[in-house]
């Protein structure tokens, strides 16, 4: 049997690189024949397992997407098939497990553009290890049962700050609170749940309230990590049986601040020594701050008593900025980099980029990075060349896009999507859109259980979090919820 996992200097044996070459074939078969977006939802992991006169198997990462491809592209492979000469073989389709493979790499271009260069420049960056900060007690080793001070990569971004934190109705409470906090710990909300989709400055918000306890008293003990960082420090304490340091560190800090806490979902164990690491914080007025991508009650899988303490203090929801906080963020961001963008060019990037500070800030580096390697002029014209090819995002999305949306994509009629046929080709597109709707939309789960002929609300967040969970688990479904959000958000499925 060819082993597969030949070092990359020694060139692959034969009949492996026949593999190789008849799936770069495929793939440019399918990319005429597929709209692109269907090409990275369906085909992106697809790999040839055997081929032979008669038969060729083809292989995927994820048993939905297998069983998606065998209903409704098994006549689009084999025409592809069929298109490159030879026998005619019957198709096969199988999962194997998750290995990376990306076969859209067949079909990518070799050349490399200078606003790729400036984003390799900008990754390279962000990959450098982040100088300590001194006096943030944010570390547990549980190897050596002795808490540190300081941890390289992850510790506190020195740009975090209120002063550069741009403020609008978007994210104009959970601004204010934060700030009481950092002025006033364990006194003015608390605890502090902050929630938002990725990308609009909950992390952000974070960090100010750690830098601003600091600045006020260097011999605070404030605690800043992310929930998975927390779970791996808790699980390592129990394997080298540091447990009582463990709790010792966490419980008698001054402020503990946790970033992502959705990440306690499925996790029984870590569950119940953060209820009571909580509690004690609590009850030793201590502040506790906590962040999320949504909602105390929308977290699968954490136990009531957990979501009620969540909600004990304020639960403060960041939302997509408006077109002015857009302005003024990019100004902000250009400002930071020691440039002042011209108006025009600021607006087009504020009405280019609607959903996501961080989208938004990477438009502004592209911008700022090419300008200073072609040395260009920061004009209209360079700013259009630099996002050409970015998708427009649109900050509102209507029941009506996420339902046509599915209809299109999963080929069945609204008529369908909105009964009550619990047969798997109908029932996961239902429980996709009804993702779509809470994430994209402003519809409660009782809006998109009426919307689902009148489905009680507790079955909607059912499906939800099963989509949720799902996607955690399989990278494949991951990137189909992500390749059909990016659609909503920039109209592409009209």
């Amino acid at each position: 049997m060819v082993d597969a996992l030949v070092p990359d200097p020694v060139p692959p044996p034969a009949d492996a690189q026949n593999t190789r070459d008849l799936l770069r074939s495929i793939i440019q078969q399918l990319s005429s024949r597929v709209k692109r977006e269907q090409l990275a939802t369906w085909f992106r992991s697809l790999d040839v397992r055997r081929a032979d006169a008669q038969e060729i198997e083809l292989s995927v990462t994820s048993q939905f997407v297998r069983d998606w491809l065998q209903k409704n592209y098994l006549g689009v492979i084999q025409e592809s098939l069929l298109a490159l000469g030879g026998p005619k073989r019957k198709v096969l389709l199988s999962q194997r497990d998750e290995d990376g493979f990306d076969s859209l790499a067949f079909v990518q271009p070799a050349a490399v553009s200078a606003a790729e260069e400036v984003e390799k420049m900008m990754r390279t960056r962000d990959a450098r290890p982040t100088p300590p900060t001194p006096g943030l007690a944010n570390s547990y080793p549980a190897a050596t049962g002795v808490p540190s001070t300081r941890r390289p990569g992850g510790q506190l971004n020195p740009n975090y700050t209120f002063d550069r934190f741009v403020v609008g109705p978007c994210n104009r409470l959970a601004h204010a609170s934060a700030l009481a906090i950092g002025e006033n710990p364990g006194c003015a909300y608390n605890p502090l749940f902050v929630h938002g989709n990725v990308g609009l400055g909950k992390s952000h918000l974070l960090q100010a309230i750690c830098h601003t306890i600091q600045r006020r008293d260097p011999k605070a003990r404030v605690v800043y990590l992310s929930c998975e960082d927390f779970t791996n420090a808790y699980i390592q304490a129990i394997q080298s049986h540091t447990i009582d340091a463990f709790r010792d560190f966490y419980r008698t800090a001054d402020v503990l601040v946790i970033d992502d806490v959705q990440f306690l979902a499925n996790k029984d164990k870590t569950q119940d020594e953060f209820f009571h690491t909580f509690n004690a914080l609590y009850d030793a007025q201590k502040q506790i701050v906590l962040s999320s991508d949504r909602p105390p009650v929308e977290i699968p899988t954490v136990e009531e008593r957990l979501v009620s303490r969540f909600k004990w203090g304020l639960v403060a929801e960041v939302e997509a900025p408006c077109f002015d906080t857009r302005v003024a963020i990019v100004k902000r961001k250009a400002a930071g980099r020691g440039i002042e963008l011209p108006d025009d060019v600021a607006r087009f990037l504020a009405e280019r980029v609607t959903t996501n500070i961080r989208e938004l800030e990477g438009a502004v580096i592209k911008v700022v990075g090419i300008a200073a390697i072609t040395d260009q002029p920061i004009n209209l014209n360079l700013a259009e060349s630099c996002v050409r090819g970015m998708p427009v995002r649109h900050a509102q999305v209507s029941v009506d896009d996420v339902m046509m949306l599915i209809t299109t994509e999963f080929a069945i009629t609204a008529r369908e999507l909105t009964g009550k046929s619990r047969t798997q080709t109908i029932s996961l597109p239902r429980q996709i859109a009804m993702y779509l709707l809470r994430e994209h939309t402003e519809c409660s789960l009782e809006d998109i259980g009426r919307i689902f002929g009148n489905r009680d609300h507790t079955t909607v967040l059912y499906a939800v979090n099963k989509i949720r969970e799902r996607a955690g688990k399989d990278r494949m479904f991951k990137e189909l919820l992500e390749g059909l959000s990016n659609r909503l958000l920039t109209r592409s499925f009209r």
